[in-house]
Formats: C-alpha cells, structure tokens, sequence
C-alpha cells in the first residue's frame, strides 16, 4: 500500500561532520527504478561536475567529442574527505525550473557563509603567524620560491602520468621531513616511526594552524582562489617575508605565495592518503579505526577543503615555466569583477613566483560546457560564441589582472544569515559594503573566466558567477549593449530575451513559464520587462521575511529539528504504530475545484526605487577603469500584470513580488496499486470519507496516489479563490475557509496531531482533469520537461505576493499525500498543485 511513497529523514553522518544530512528514502521498495527516483536534475556536463563534492553521475550532453577521452579518472582506490558544500548543490536546480530540492531547502539554514562576528585578526597579526611559522622550528621550514615551484610541477606531473607510483614510506618520510618539514619531536608510532600515518599527523598539524592559511569552508575564498592565482592579491598588506639563502621566500604584498604553499602541503597529504586508502582496497593493511576518529578530529573543516582543493589543482592544472625576460608583469584590464573603490599600485612588485603560468589540463572540456551553457540559455550570440571556440579565441589569460577583494562577489548566504537567498535590500549599516560586493566591471580576460577555463573551481554557488562571466566577457556585443557593470544576483535583458540569476526572485517567478530554461544557476526568459529602459542590467528588492518561516518559529535551523522532521515526514505522522488502524487513512482526492479558465501574463513591470541609482560613493574612478559613461544599475520593485478569464469575463489581476519568497519541487513518488486495502468492510471508521475522496473508479486522476494518515491536515482552495481574498487576511483564515468544504477535497476532521495544517492550492482546471500521468519519471524527462504555464507563474507570483515558501507539486509525477507530508517535514504551509 506505501510500495512508492517517499519517507523523508534528516541524519548525522558522524562525529565532527556539523549538521545532519537530509536524505529521501523508499523502505519498501527494493526496485531500483523506484529507489533512484530524485527531485533535482542530473549534471549534464563534465565541465560542470565540479560544482558539487558529493558523489554524483554525470549525463554528458554536451556536444563535445572527446569528452570520455579528455574525462581524467582516477584509477583504483582514493580517498574522498567528509566534507561537502551546503547546501548540496547537485539538489540546487529542482525537477521544476527556478526550484531546489528536499535536501537543498533544509539545508538553507546552515549554509557555508562568512562569519558574520568580526575577527580580531588584523594584516599586522596575520603576517606575524606567518613569519612565526617560517621561523619557528617545530613544524614547517621555509621554502624558497624556486624550490617551491619546481616541487609543484613533480608533484602535478606525478599523479597525474603515473599516480599509482609505489613509492617506500622511508623515500617518502626524508623527502618531506628534509625539504618542506621539520621532523616530529617526539615518536607517535614506535612500531613504525616512518610510517604514512607519522607523516599525516605532521601535514594535518601545519595545515590546522589557524589565522595562517586560506580558509576555503568560507564560499567567499573559493570564489577568490582564481583572484590570487590571476589576479590583485587580496591582503595582506604588511610585507612578511623571510629570506633563505639570499632568496626571498614571501614577496611582500601578496598571497600568491601562501596559496601555492598550501596546495603543495595539501597535495602532499593527499597522496599520503590516497596511498593509504589503496593499500587498504588491495589489502595490504587493515583499516585503524583508532586513526580514523583521530584524523576526522585533528583534520578541521578548513584542512579537509584543502585536501578537496588539492584534488582539483592534481586533476586540472599544469604548471608551465616563462622565461625571466617575459615575466613582468604589464598592466592590463581588471577583468570582471574589478574593484569598484580604492586606486591602482601602478608600480607593482615584480613577483619570482610570476615566472610560471597555470594552465587547464581539460581546456576543451571547459569550452564545450560554456557552449552548452550558452545553448541552454539560448544565448542571443551562440554562433559568434561557437566561431570563437572552434579558433581558439578563448583562452586563459597570461597576463595577472588587478583585481582587488572589493570586487570579488559575494557568497549569496552571506548576504543574509537565515537563508542561502541575498536581502535584495540590505540594512543601513550594510548597504554600502554589500552593494559594492554585488556590482561588477566587466572586461575579456578577467580572473573568473580564468578560474572556469582552468577548471579549477571548488564546490558551491562560484561556478555559476564563472560560466556566466566567461560567456559575457568573451560577447563583445554584450558588453557593448549592457555597459561594463553588472550584478550577479539581479538580471538583465538583452537582444529580446531576460536573464535572471536564480538568487532573484524575478528568475525563479519566470522560471515557471513555457519559454523558460534553468542551467546553473541562471534563467531565461522569453518575457521582457518594462520599465528596465533597454537592455541594461537591474537589481531587483525583495524582502527577505516570510509567513510561517520555520527557521524563525523555532528560533534555530529547521535541519537541527530532526525528530520534528522525521515524524512530520513519516507514513503515520509520529504515532504509535501499534494503535493505527485501516480507517486512520484516505485517498485524497485530485479533481480539480475551479471552473476552466485562461490565464495570460500581459506584463512585467519593474518600478524604480527612488535614490537606488549606485553614485561615485559607490564607485571610484581609477587609472585602469577612470569615469565610464556605462548605464548605472537601478533597483526596481517588481510587479505583474495578469488577465484571467472565467465564462467570458476577464480580470485583471496584478501582483507584487515583495517577498524572496522560496520554491521546492515535490519529491517524486510512484502510485501503489494496494489502495483497495482501505476499502475492506471491516473498517472500523472513515469510510465515508473514502468513498468520497475515491470518486468514481474511471476517473484517471483519480487512479494513483498513495494514503494520509489522519494526522496529516490540509485544505485544498482554488487558486482564484485565493486571489479573491484580501492579502491582510491571516493565514489561518484561508485554512478554515467560511463555506464548509467537501470532505473529499479537505480534512475535515480533528486531530491531535502537532503537524501544522496545509493550504493545497489548487492551479489545475477541469480541462486538465483528464491529463496523462505517467508511472515512473525519468532523469530525462525531468530535465527535458516542456511544463510551464502563464497560470503556473501566476501561483509562484501568487506566493512572493503573500510571504509563502511552496512546495511545487505536479500531477503525474507525485500524489497530494506525499506532497503533504513533505511540506509537513519542511516546515512550509503552502503546496501548488500542477496539472
């Protein structure tokens, strides 16, 4: 009778792993055609798995021949770091366009983001730690840059031609503890000093020093990885060099040094592991499980994103030596993102670490998944885009682009605590700080297009900025018709079409049309805005307070409430199983409520905020960029204008979209065929209600679903019923409406449950009613969906109207039961029903 209905679970995956992970599971199912059902699409490009450290099949659909070939494997066993980005982005582009999924939504709460405390760190302390480190001798020893270079290229080219190489521990222990660390003072294994595990120990130790190293659990300096490598360091600004054999081992004035220091320490601890980990898949040792809890303990969230790095730099990137002569740095455009305050050093130190260029090992892989971006988006320029790709016109740049942290973007979960979504409108106290992080200079060859041609991007939101920098950057014609600035997190139009970043709320609205298309992150749109003046990039306000939001009901994250979750999400709602009873569930029913009707988005109003236009308080002209007579960015509010008909008559209806409002794809599920289990004669109670939400058994909407325990409630309304009611009405009068409902349609029944009651609306017709559905959804046509409507975009406008976070649930591929008590586990009040 449950045999396809989704459970939904959030659990610790162990010690010193942070938040519990949700997860989707089907326990009475063993088909695997049930079993891999998921609410999210697939990645569909090589060049695009590195947005995600989880586990995942890539679906290659992109038009590149030599994917399989150029597709770098490594063979046998590795080791993998418990360490993933939150939210998981594989679950960041739901089923549905403009949504996420299940594990995405709860995963909101905790997201990595900066921390929001200010640090007591100052340049002056970090550049002491640094010097500290170099100096002192219990642990690191300084490395010239020479030396540091040269060990970079071995280490690269060795696991990358031959990364199976067997090599003796003892080789291994002198090599390190002679060349790159002092040796441990004191014997932490006496049966084998020289063992692997000795030299983790010392690598996990320097590398878990705090206040000296990058720290890439913060979303902004994975997105700053390529500001370093290509681009103006981002500090400190005190000179903390030390001097070996009359060479420099730290430049003054930058990172560059300190990132290439710890990839080369972070790749030697990945290699220790990976021999590791084979030894144990070939059977040469035995796992430890006292070494594994103190590895997990002593290797901190930081390390193990250095370790993930590690695997990214190993996989993608080739070091290649410049001659001296040609070493010196030139001034060159700013690339996107340049700094929008401050002024240029013109005189720039010439760098010994700048002899040497980064190049992408899957150059080819990344310029056919930039084109398979641009296909998805039907880019205007697709063909001027191709044409440059087929004769090599884009590549990485090898000149170092000064580009200060000021121009850097900015983690969308930074922007506001509670949620991943940015605070369109930041406070007072932040705004201008926060608007300077989301504008953009755009130039060719800037250090994100270098970032995502060299493969190197590290897991979270960084690659879409990348893939839509790299596409604007290389459009001359784009940049000509929307100037040199922009916003990441806002939109723009351009050649007929609209653009939206997932962040604003205009995006995931439009998403829901029928000329829509999602790729990472970005949404485009056949519907034009008014108001926006041409093509021209906007920003968009919304206001980032919600109805019912469970976050701020609880006072904490939604995921740390696991045993809320897991009964809320659960078959019987939490109860007692030994006291549940054939009459405790009914079929809720699936005929639509309204009368046919014709909905027609007429228009797209934005509406300018006054005094939003950015000013030269934003901005400082400086020698490379000067006064620039580019368009500024406007803030606009946002409204739509819709004409429904119903039996003739026509009403306009226009709504605001005043709130970030959020959007989850109902988890799939698949129609039992044991439902004729409740309707045995010896039902003690609820038949009734059966028989009405049953109906009549030709009706084919009626055909599938699986039953709701009485513990779960909810009222269905017809979307125009919803839109008659007044917006200051509360929200519990739209769960108790005034006529009595049909107890078919809504429970109409007490409970003592604590499971919060639902608002199903209902966004189907009765000329939809006779819609096929389908018996198991694939990947495919999941991504290849040809939804959307004008109606559906309603219902999403509808929601950022109100404040409501919805669970998006569509006929055919999920029961309203299912739906329900996910929308009970997520916490959210609201479920749109689809056709």
């Amino acid at each position: 009778m449950f045999s396809g209905a989704p459970q939904f679970f959030v659990r610790s995956e162990g010690h010193h792993t942070g938040a519990p992970h949700p997860s989707v599971a089907f326990p009475w199912d063993v088909d695997l055609q049930i079993r891999d059902l998921c609410d999210h699409v697939h990645i569909r490009d090589e060049a695009w798995g590195c947005v995600t450290a989880w586990r995942h099949i890539t679906l290659q659909a992109s038009q590149n021949p030599d994917a399989a070939k150029e597709r770098y494997e490594k063979q046998g066993a590795c080791f993998v770091p418990r360490c993933r980005e939150r939210p998981n982005m594989l679950s960041m582009q739901g089923i549905e366009r403009g949504t996420i999924g299940y594990q995405a939504a709860l995963e909101m709460g905790v997201a990595d983001a900066l921390q929001e405390e200010v640090s007591d760190e100052t340049p002056e302390s970090i550049s002491g730690r640094r010097r500290k480190i170099l100096i002192d001798k219990d642990g690191l020893r300084p490395l010239t840059d020479s030396t540091l270079i040269d060990r970079l290229m071995s280490v690269s080219d060795t696991y990358y031609k031959d990364s199976n190489k067997h090599r003796l521990t003892v080789e291994l222990y002198s090599e390190l503890f002679t060349q790159f660390l002092y040796p441990p003072t004191r014997v932490t294994d006496s049966q084998d000093p020289y063992s692997l595990q000795v030299q983790i120990e010392a690598l996990v130790h320097v590398l878990a020093v705090p206040h000296v190293w990058v720290d890439f659990s913060l979303v902004e300096w994975r997105i700053r990885l390529g500001q370093i490598l290509w681009g103006f360091s981002p500090g400190p600004d005190v000179p903390d060099e030390v001097t070996v054999n009359y060479e420099h081992t730290h430049d003054p004035d930058t990172q560059k040094y300190w990132l290439l220091l710890q990839i080369l320490l972070s790749c030697e601890l990945l290699l220790r592991l990976d021999a590791i980990s084979k030894n144990i898949d070939d059977g040469l040792e035995e796992p430890k499980p006292p070494e594994l809890l103190r590895f997990e303990k002593e290797a901190k969230t930081s390390v193990k994103w250095s370790l993930i790095l590690a695997r990214q730099w190993l996989e993608n990137i080739k070091i290649v030596k410049m001659a001296q002569e040609v070493a010196i740095p030139t001034k060159a455009a700013p690339g996107w993102l340049a700094t929008l305050t401050g002024t240029y050093d013109e005189t720039t130190p010439i760098e010994r670490i700048d002899v040497i260029k980064f190049h992408g090992r899957n150059q080819t892989r990344q310029l056919y998944g930039l084109l398979h971006f641009a296909r998805i988006l039907r880019w205007p320029n697709l063909a001027a885009i191709t044409a440059k790709v087929s004769s090599n016109g884009i590549t990485i740049s090898d000149n170092s682009q000064t580009t200060p942290a000021a121009g850097t973007p900015l983690s969308l979960s930074t922007q506001r605590s509670s949620s991943y979504f940015p605070s369109q409108r930041p406070s007072a106290h932040r705004r201008l700080s926060t608007q300077k992080i989301k504008s953009a200079i755009i130039h060719p060859a800037g250090w994100l297009s270098n970032s995502y041609l060299s493969g190197l991007v590290l897991p979270g939101e960084g690659l879409s900025h990348f893939l839509i920098s790299t596409l604007l950057e290389h459009d001359e014609a784009a940049v000509d018709k929307l100037g040199d600035e922009a916003n990441l997190y806002g939109g723009f139009v351009y050649a007929g079409r609209s653009f939206w970043s997932t962040a604003c709320i205009i995006g995931r609205v439009l998403a829901a049309g029928k000329g829509a298309s999602e790729c990472m992150g970005w949404v485009s749109s056949d519907v034009i805005p008014e108001g926006s003046g041409g093509d021209r990039w906007v920003d968009i306000e919304a206001d980032s307070s919600l109805q019912d939001d469970p976050d701020k009901q609880t006072g904490k994250p939604r995921i740390w409430c696991k045993k809320e979750i897991e009964a809320h999400g659960n078959l019987i709602g939490g109860t007692d199983p030994s006291s549940v009873l054939p009459g405790d569930f009914v079929l809720p029913s699936d005929e639509s409520l309204q009368q046919p009707l014709a909905v027609n988005l007429e228009c797209l109003h934005l509406l300018p905020i006054v005094d939003s236009v950015r000013t030269s308080i934003d901005e400082t002209p400086t020698p490379l960029t000067g006064n620039t007579d580019s368009p500024r960015i406007q803030t606009y509010s946002a409204m739509i204008n819709f004409v429904i008909e119903v039996d003739g008559e026509k009403k306009d209806v226009n709504l605001t979209l005043i709130h970030d409002a959020r959007f989850v794809t109902a988890h799939p599920c698949i129609p039992s065929t044991k439902t004729y289990l409740l309707k045995s004669p010896t039902t003690p109670s609820r038949s009734n209600s059966y028989e009405s939400s049953v109906g009549s058994p030709e009706s084919p909407s009626l055909s599938g679903g699986h039953p709701l325990h009485k513990a779960f409630t909810y009222t269905r309304i017809p979307i125009l019923d919803v839109l008659n009611m007044s917006s200051s009405l509360p929200f519990s009068s739209l769960l108790s409406p005034s006529q009595s409902p049909d107890p078919g349609y809504s429970s109409a029944h007490t409970t003592s449950s604590t499971i919060p009651k639902v608002l199903v609306v209902d966004c189907t017709d009765s000329t939809t009613i006779n819609f096929p559905t389908r018996s198991i959804t694939s990947p495919e046509i999941h991504h290849e969906h040809n939804h959307g409507s004008d109606l559906e975009i309603l219902a999403r406008a509808l929601c950022a109207q109100r404040g409501w976070n919805a669970l998006i649930s569509r006929r055919g591929r999920g029961c309203v039961a299912c739906s329900v008590r996910e929308a009970g586990a997520l916490g959210f009040r609201v479920v749109l029903r689809l056709a």
